[in-house]
């Protein structure tokens, strides 16, 4: 993992979607949001990022190619099958102090209501501020 700096803004680029899924299935905002995302990366002229956590899910994340994402990071565990805040949360921090995207969109489902406002809390402050 490189060094994190929250203040370099230049280094952040890419547009990511938090795919849920379910029992193994993908749910529907995923492809809503792939699209909306789709037309994000282009706008910004960066590649868009599918992220997908489960068990068994590999095979599942081939479908978000299909719908417009460019890559996407799948991190599976058999711990990983129900969705938990603390296990999401500090996979898709780390996630996002590595990679670091300069979007990640998040759906409004009860795990996204969920999920999100943990994320930002947790990542730092400057990574999520765009100069002025």
């Amino acid at each position: 993992m490189s060094t994190y700096n929250n203040k370099d803004i230049d280094a952040f680029r890419g547009v990511w979607v938090f795919c849920e899924q379910r029992g193994g299935a993908l749910m529907p905002t995923d492809f809503e949001l792939i699209s909306e995302g789709r037309k994000l990366a282009d706008e910004l002229d960066t590649e868009l990022c599918g992220v997908l956590l489960g068990d068994a899910v590999e095979g599942i994340a081939k479908e978000l190619g299909g719908y417009g994402a460019d890559k996407v990071y799948v991190c599976e565990d058999p711990l990983l099958k129900d969705y938990t805040t603390d296990a999401y949360t500090t996979i898709i921090c780390q996630l996002v102090q590595e990679y670091r995207p300069e979007a990640l969109l998040i759906g409004a489902t009860n795990i996204g209501r969920d999920l999100g406002p943990r994320l930002a809390a947790s990542i730092p402050v400057s990574a999520r501020t765009a100069p002025t």
